[in-house]
């Protein structure tokens, strides 16, 4: 895949570090073996000298070809972007197993090949079976890292699934289903509310007639890194196409892992997760926001849309983006940034960061928008830019869920709210049905707030 290869090279042209350690493990080799003839070495300690040239060129170059892209990868959201764009990820995969072991190959004949011209002392040992040997065994070293980063450091890869499917069902958007968990959150007049049963009050949620197709339907589903220790059990989620949907918890409840299950980068033990093919016929018309922004942090804004252009260009549309006019796009413009658009990501502040990861996934127009912490370590112009964004694409119908602390965005953003704790959904509600935010920050909260914590400060006086 030419997106793939062309981020690879723009990462390593971009990283000083990897060009020196290629640049020595390239050069040093070559130096020892340049000394065998003015040392007038014989064939057995040509042959040592060969081994040791053979044996540094592996260590400097495989693992920088073999280790580093992939782990990248997966820190800087790339592998989320390949799952997004449609394609079979088998040509992610493809274009990586050639990265790691085409150039590797290539230059180490090329060694071997110099070797053979400088040194006459090294002849009879490069043409017999110990020089093939040494040939194919950068390319060896190679392929073995680039099997253990996929099945060991990478193994979420090969547990990918697809998830785009058909539901069948349809359910309307005001009576998505509520779970409580009584140990830990009792049915409130909300909750009734949201289930369209009695409150309190004698009143009942009034559903819109019609019914709204599923976006997302996750039934029975349970999720654990370890299969004796899961992070999610028993998931049931129903999310109406056009809803906005906020998810909420404590850190490490399994927010974030829910999103990879929906989206397929995770593969459930037992159950399933389903995005509706009759409402998104395309992964491409699904976005997920992951922490880096799915940004390649070494590389440019521009040459991170030039790379998901490449992504997204099919025979049809070969330049989904503009990119030699990227700063007169409205996307480019509402987010001011048109001077940024050749900086490399790790320079922006956090905030420009988020608006550049944000505004690099809508440019596609994608319908299903999975959101984690959009508003997390952003400055108040990019959290309101953000707020106006999420109310539009809400009232253009399109299907967003966030993963957030912020509860005042949810107010202002969310139709709908669920809370995860203790791997289950315990709180499942609408918006509509809270008089005001203290309401709902006290379900939202699972009724948990705690004022005058005693920290042992100062001590008695």
């Amino acid at each position: 895949m030419k997106a793939v290869l062309y981020k690879d090279l723009q990462q390593i042209r971009h990283n000083t570090a990897m060009l020196i350690t290629a640049v020595i493990a390239i050069v040093a080799p070559l130096s020892l073996i340049a000394t065998i003839t003015p040392l007038a070495m014989g064939p057995d300690m040509a042959g040592v000298m060969l081994r040791f040239a053979v044996a540094s060129f592996t260590m400097g170059l495989a693992p920088t070809l073999a280790l580093d892209a992939i782990r990248s990868d997966f820190v800087n959201g790339t592998i989320v972007s390949v799952r997004a764009c449609g394609r079979p990820f088998r040509q992610y995969l493809a274009a990586q197993l050639a990265y790691a072991v085409v150039p590797i190959t290539v230059l180490s004949a090329a060694l071997m090949g110099f070797a053979f011209l400088d040194a006459p002392a090294l002849r009879p040992t490069i043409a017999g079976p110990q020089g093939v040997a040494l040939t194919v065994t950068p390319t060896l070293a190679a392929l073995a890292l680039y099997l253990w980063s996929i099945f060991i450091k990478g193994k979420a890869m090969i547990m990918t699934t697809t998830t785009l499917d058909s539901i069948a069902e349809t359910t309307s958007a005001a009576s998505a289903p509520v779970t409580s968990d009584s140990a830990v959150s009792p049915l409130t007049a909300s909750d009734s509310a949201a289930s369209g049963m009695p409150s309190a009050s004698g009143t009942a949620a009034v559903a819109p007639t019609g019914p709204t197709p599923l976006a997302i339907r996750v039934t029975d589903m349970t999720f654990g890194y370890r299969r004796r220790k899961p992070v999610l059990e028993h998931i049931d989620l129903d999310v109406p196409a056009g809803q906005s949907l906020g998810i909420l918890g404590y850190n490490g409840v399994g927010k974030t892992t829910l999103f990879g299950v929906i989206t397929g980068l995770l593969r459930p033990q037992t159950g399933s997760a389903t995005i509706n093919e009759a409402v998104f016929h395309s992964m491409r018309e699904v976005f997920q926001l992951t922490d880096s922004g799915n940004l390649s942090p070494t590389m440019t804004i521009r040459e991170n849309l030039r790379f998901r252009s490449m992504l997204y260009a099919t025979h049809d549309d070969q330049h989904p983006l503009d990119l030699k006019h990227l700063d007169r796009l409205p996307m480019v413009r509402a987010f001011e940034l048109g001077e940024h658009l050749d900086k490399k990501v790790k320079d922006l502040s956090s905030g420009l960061r988020k608006r550049a990861g944000i505004m690099a996934g809508m440019l596609f127009d994608p319908r299903l928008i999975l959101l984690d912490e959009p508003t997390n370590a952003v400055d108040p112009v990019t959290r309101q830019l953000l707020i106006d964004l999420m109310r539009q694409l809400k009232a253009d119908g399109r299907t967003i869920l966030t993963i957030t602390h912020d509860l005042d965005y949810c107010w202002e953003v969310a139709d709908r709210v669920i809370v995860l704790d203790d791997k289950r959904v315990v709180k499942d509600c609408l918006l509509a049905d809270f008089g005001d935010i203290d309401a709902f920050r006290q379900a939202a909260t699972l009724g948990r707030e705690r004022d005058h914590v005693d920290f042992g400060l100062g001590g008695a006086r």
